[in-house]
């Protein structure tokens, strides 16, 4: 059976195409196809049923996933394979603002999603708040656009290039380079890699996803590589905001929408991080998990 479902997003109104299949003698499958804001002609309609018998998606074996959360996900990710990526109207316009927002206030920046809406939308610097904040979300979109613009596969070259872009212009002693001493992380036990070590784990970490990424679901892949990274805390500053554009780039790079950590849910991201430094990348992977399917998939009206 397929029907037509609205769904708000703030202020907007989208449309979705959703076929129920039956998946076990006990269970039925929900795949929606993103229609956009409006509902598009009969023949249209035709046309992506068909798209939906034969491109619906398998799912992806999940080793870490809740059962349910995978499912959701999954009827997240078939829209976006029919299109062949994530439609861009189902993307907030705002998108970049508040994840650069977030971002930032999580690593200590003080603007405001105002402020920093000020900045990167209407080019002002609001008064009374300090040059670096400023430089901070100007890179922030920077560097979004640059690693949403690589369409390679993940390197070191890639990972020093984006670390720059985040803190180009900024009192960062080292931009676009690996660190040349100790640090350490502030409220974590974990103890990062001499920078001597450095090199050869960033080398190991690229060889290790390049295999992984074929075998992962994205969402762990995801995961997996974002505990890695701030695990091996390769550069100087930069490396949480840094970790998320990754893991943004992971994504949409598997056909999956962009996700927003926003630092009200700080302590739990941190929470998750501290059992991924203890081996278990489980609890970040449903973390992610379902930050995305929160800010995207929305119950329709008849379920409100």
């Amino acid at each position: 059976m397929a029907f037509i479902e609205k769904q708000k997003h703030g202020a907007h109104t989208y449309y979705y195409l959703v076929k129920s299949f039956r998946v076990s003698p006990t269970k039925v499958k929900k795949v929606r196809i993103f229609l956009g804001p409006i509902v598009p002609p009969r023949e249209k309609l035709q046309e992506l049923l068909v798209e939906i018998e034969k491109k619906a998606p398998k799912p992806y074996s999940a080793e870490h996933l809740e059962v349910d959360l995978a499912e959701q996900l999954e009827d997240l990710r078939a829209s976006a394979v029919i299109f062949k990526s994530f439609p861009e109207d189902a993307i907030p316009k705002d998108f970049v603002i508040r994840f650069t927002y977030n971002s930032n206030a999580i690593e200590g920046n003080p603007l405001t999603l105002r402020e920093t809406a000020l900045v990167l939308a209407d080019k002002i610097a609001p008064q009374g708040t300090g040059t670096d904040s400023v430089i901070e979300a100007i890179n922030g979109k920077d560097a979004w656009d640059f690693a949403q613009a690589n369409r390679g596969q993940l390197s070191e070259a890639f990972v020093k290039k984006l670390q720059y872009h985040v803190t180009k212009n900024t009192a960062c002693r080292i931009q676009g380079e690996y660190r040349d001493s100790q640090v350490g992380i502030t409220g974590s036990e974990w103890r990062p890699p001499s920078p001597l070590h450095v090199p050869k784990q960033m080398k190991g970490m690229c060889a290790e996803y390049s295999k992984k990424r074929k075998k992962l679901h994205p969402i762990e892949l995801a995961a997996w590589l974002h505990n890695r990274f701030v695990q091996i805390h390769p550069f100087t500053d930069g490396n949480g905001r840094t970790a998320r554009l990754i893991l943004n780039w992971i994504l949409i790079k598997n056909r999956f929408p962009p996700v927003i950590i926003y630092v009200k849910n700080k302590q739990e991201y941190y929470s998750a991080i501290g059992a991924g430094d203890a081996g278990d990348n489980k609890p970040f992977a449903n973390f992610l998990g379902r930050q995305l399917v929160g800010q995207y998939t929305l119950r329709s009206e008849t379920e409100r």
